[in-house]
């Protein structure tokens, strides 16, 4: 005899996006060893309000000598990335859908059905395996729209934008081979950022959190219809809740504490806690700092991030000739070998990434995730003669150093802004934090460096603090081809 049926509807959407864009271009020679090219393209996405999208291009490529074998070039222009329609579909999505469950259905006066009301329900509407439909009456009548849903797009949410700017020199050294040497400078701007808008808001006069909730005794009455209390509602709850930043009772750090002060029962909690009812005792006493305090954490998708990438680069390349080579071992040769000394700097891991301090992505800057300080990369081509079976090799040798790696606390919220991405406490030697091969052993000065920050205070570990392996690919692609005898007649 079923006592619950639920069912979701209008769970499923369609984005749609109508882009366009054009662009003017020109090249002026203004000297015979002076080119210009110059343009404008403008791109427009109906999904988002963000219209005013006019990328410039600008280049110039300059042969300072009459043997044209030296050319310096310089250029650099506005691009704008494609919006990400998943995200959005992620952010608005909610907003429609509409639940049907016997568990909310209320009587004449307001109260909640029981069990016996909600068989009775059932048996008397609903024919299993039958489903209901959006616009059955039965739904139309009791259906609830996601008012709870906790997410939206910020309405002055903009596509993100880069900044580029390239300054290189090339120089043709002769029987197929030149060299070039490249600066890179990239700022990326108006990055998707995820942002709690209402997170509590620190009152002036305290640091952090912790200072707050050590500054009084929080009131936890039971309501006189409900018998809730209202942050910590355990059968042995005090009528107060007081914070304190060490454990009452050393020996058990986690276990609630409880004091009788003038008759008055109280709950004492230790912020040095890991325990899941102290966070969220803590975050409930923070509610009426919240700017909506009717509801929790509500994601709004905004244009904040920024990413900035510098690069040195050096390439030498040998155009592929027929010619012989290797002592006679090869018909035809041709590579291309290229160093890069870089930096990517950006404040988020991904296109929704929050900030450890809502709002604050700049204290969140950091290597990315993508960054590799060093990149080497050689490929080439290389026929082989008849004898050698006229294969084709064409080899791909990479090599980088390390990338970064974020170290977390296992997603927990120890700040009290509703959001998992806190990171440890780290006294030790940033140096240490890297990565070990199989098998080898924690360094314990590494393990007794961490600590869990103080619930409503942050960590002092900068984002992406370790150090990750180097990378080493090779890639061998060997080609053969055979002629299949044809004629003309």
């Amino acid at each position: 005899i079923a006592s619950r049926y639920r069912q979701n509807f209008q769970s499923s959407s369609t984005q749609t996006n109508t882009y366009a864009g054009f662009f003017v271009q020109d090249e002026w020679q203004a000297h015979p060893r002076v080119l210009v090219s110059y343009g404008l393209r403008y791109e427009r996405e109906s999904i988002l309000r963000d219209a005013d999208n006019f990328g410039p291009r600008f280049s110039v490529a300059y042969s300072p000598f009459e043997s044209a074998k030296i050319v310096l070039r310089l250029g650099g222009g506005l691009f704008y990335n494609r919006p990400l329609l998943r995200t959005i579909d992620d952010f608005t999505l909610g907003r429609q859908q509409l639940f049907f469950d016997t568990n909310s259905l209320r009587d004449p006066l307001g109260k909640q059905l029981t069990v016996e009301q909600r068989r009775a329900f059932i048996a008397a509407n609903l024919r299993f395996p039958e489903t209901l439909r959006a616009g059955s009456p039965l739904v139309k009548q009791f259906g609830v729209t996601n008012r709870d849903f906790s997410r939206r797009l910020d309405a002055a949410l903009k596509i993100p934008e880069s900044y580029q700017f390239n300054a290189g020199v090339e120089r043709d050294l002769g029987r197929g081979v030149s060299v070039e040497a490249n600066f890179s400078f990239t700022r990326g701007i108006h990055l998707w950022r995820e942002f709690n808008a209402n997170a509590p808001v620190l009152p002036s006069g305290y640091k952090n959190f912790s200072e707050f909730l050590m500054s009084r005794d929080f009131a936890n009455f039971a309501n006189p219809v409900t018998a809730i209390r209202p942050l910590y509602n355990a059968a042995n709850a005090g009528e107060l809740v007081r914070f304190r930043q060490n454990a009452f009772n050393p020996a058990s750090p986690n276990t609630v504490g409880r004091v009788l002060e003038f008759g008055v029962p109280v709950s004492i909690m230790s912020l040095a806690s890991s325990s899941t009812t102290m966070l969220e005792t803590a975050l409930a006493a923070l509610n009426s700092l919240r700017p909506d305090p009717g509801r929790g954490e509500l994601e709004q998708l905004i244009s904040a991030g920024n990413s900035f990438y510098r690069a040195m680069s050096v390439e030498v390349r040998k155009r592929f000739d027929a010619g012989g080579g290797f002592f006679g071992l090869a018909n035809g040769v041709g590579f291309r070998a290229s160093y890069t000394l870089s930096s990517l700097v950006d404040d988020g891991i991904v296109n929704t990434s929050d900030a450890l301090v809502p709002g604050d992505f700049r204290a969140e800057r950091a290597r990315s995730l993508l960054d590799r300080r060093h990149r080497f990369v050689f490929s080439g081509s290389v026929n082989l003669p008849a004898y050698l079976a006229g294969i084709t090799l064409s080899p791909i040798y990479r090599v980088a150093s390390g990338a970064p790696f974020n170290i977390s606390v296992g997603g927990m919220d120890r700040n009290l802004d509703d959001v998992g991405n806190d990171r440890p406490n780290y006294s030790g030697d940033l140096r240490l934090l890297r990565w070990r091969k199989p098998g080898e052993p924690l360094d314990p000065a590494v393990l007794a460096g961490f600590s869990l920050p103080r619930l409503g205070q942050s960590g002092n570990l900068p984002r992406n603090a370790g150090r990750g392996p180097g990378l080493f690919v090779f890639d061998l692609n060997v080609t053969r081809e055979f002629q299949i005898k044809r004629g003309v007649k």
